[in-house]
């Protein structure tokens, strides 16, 4: 059987033989407040459809947003897979930007997670840049201990999710979509330089007010 007759006996084999084509894509896009690097959208749908033609496989990817969280709808074989995503936050409490362009920027994080996850790409530094931002220390505020800024980030966390309904996971999505980075839970806040987490908790604030 040659590559170009390739066929499937149902949607499960061509979604592992696309998964195992995929060439995991540079991280090329910077984030501008943490200066780390990501993968943007564009590049994991390509990084899936070049994997896709490699294996001569014939499915259809879609997205799908369902009660605020982002789907991943994959039909082929007579069959059809659903998988359940990244929450898509809205009410973000965002300033100097409009809720069109920040349901955009909500939706497109959400879609690159969300594919990523599904076919296990790694489209983040691990490390939330935490070694670019070992680099910037000298640069951090001397005036305020770690401690006070995890306190500080705890209460004001608090009123944010009182103020716009969110669940603590929830919450932690919309800072990701924010900054663009994955700040998924206290552990990863904490993983940030003084300034990174000055300017969390100053986005927080301006959700509350």
């Amino acid at each position: 059987m040659t590559e170009e007759n390739t066929s499937y006996n149902n949607l499960i084999e061509a979604l592992s033989a696309i998964q195992d084509a995929i060439e995991q894509p540079k991280k090329d896009a910077i984030n501008p407040m943490f200066k780390s690097r990501y993968v943007p959208l564009e590049l994991v749908e390509a990084a899936v459809l070049q994997a896709k033609k490699k294996v001569h496989a014939r499915v259809f990817i879609n997205y799908e947003i369902r009660n605020s969280v982002m789907w991943v709808i994959i039909e082929g074989y007579g069959e059809k897979r659903e998988y359940q995503g990244s929450p898509v936050a809205d009410n973000l409490g965002n300033r100097g930007t409009n809720a069109m362009q920040a349901g955009g920027t909500a939706q497109t994080y959400a879609k690159r997670y969300s594919l990523s996850m599904t076919f296990m790409i790694s489209s983040e530094v691990d490390d939330d840049g935490n070694s670019v931002q070992n680099n910037q220390n000298n640069n951090q505020s001397k005036n305020k201990p770690k401690n006070q800024l995890n306190s500080i980030f705890g209460g004001v966390s608090k009123s944010f999710r009182e103020k716009n309904g969110f669940s603590e996971e929830a919450m932690y999505q919309a800072i990701s979509q924010q900054f663009n980075a994955n700040i998924n839970s206290f552990y990863a806040f904490n993983k940030l330089s003084d300034q990174n987490k000055e300017a969390v908790i100053n986005w927080l604030r301006a959700g509350v007010n």
